[in-house]
């Protein structure tokens, strides 16, 4: 028939156009004009990138605290802060070491502890004296006074037995008299000395000022703690 041939041509056409006009098939590749490929298998996106997890902020290790006395250490500070010899009394008023034994501190305990200084300062000047009255080198003038010496050193440790029976029992005007009879107990033996008139030397002098400010503090722990009547 005269009509065939453009029908067929028609058709021809036709399957041109959409050939170039349908869109690629599912498995093909874009490749990007710069001619490299994007990573990855063919067909398949990227992977987003992973997000780093930061890690937890390291924390410093904790400051070691000071050591600290205990309480009954604060109290023997305290109390000898108010005597006029605060670090002599610091240095004799020393909490037994028994483990625990400062926590267990009240101030009739820091009391005691000052007294037992002052009967050991005694003990030591008794025997400190006992030996220069049986030297042969000590003058002659010298020995008597000495004896009387070593009798007011045993006048102290008696006073101060006294006073711990008082604060014992409470007796607050008691504690407080032979606190004092102690401090004075402690001039007795220079005294001696001194009504010589200069003809021998006060060979015990310097046991005595130790004996005094034990002795004084004593005395102002009491009073601070309230062991002892104000008048």
């Amino acid at each position: 028939m005269a009509s065939s041939p453009p029908l067929v041509a028609c058709v021809l056409l036709a399957a041109v156009v959409f050939t170039a006009v349908a869109p690629p098939p599912a498995g093909a590749v874009c490749v990007p004009r710069n001619g490299k490929a994007a990573p990855g298998k063919p067909g398949m996106s990227p992977a987003p990138p992973k997000k780093l997890t930061p890690a937890p902020p390291t924390t410093p290790p904790p400051k070691a605290k000071p050591i600290l006395p205990g309480p009954g250490g604060d109290l023997v500070k305290a109390l000898c802060a108010k005597t006029d010899y605060p670090v002599v009394c610091q240095m004799t008023v020393v909490p037994p070491p028994a483990a625990g034994a400062a926590a267990k501190l009240d101030a009739t305990a820091v009391l005691r502890l000052a007294m037992g200084a002052v009967r050991a300062k005694a003990a030591a000047a008794k025997k400190a004296a006992g030996a220069l009255a049986a030297d042969a080198r000590t003058p002659a003038l010298a020995k008597p006074v000495l004896r009387d010496c070593m009798d007011s050193y045993d006048d102290i440790a008696y006073s101060l037995d006294e006073a711990d029976k008082a604060m014992a029992a409470g007796d607050k005007d008691t504690t407080g008299t032979m606190l004092d009879t102690a401090r004075t107990d402690v001039d007795t033996c220079d005294q001696g000395f001194e009504e010589r008139d200069g003809d021998i030397p006060p060979l015990m002098s310097k046991q005595d000022a130790e004996l005094a400010k034990l002795a004084s503090n004593c005395i102002a722990i009491a009073v601070a703690a309230g062991l002892r009547s104000s008048s």
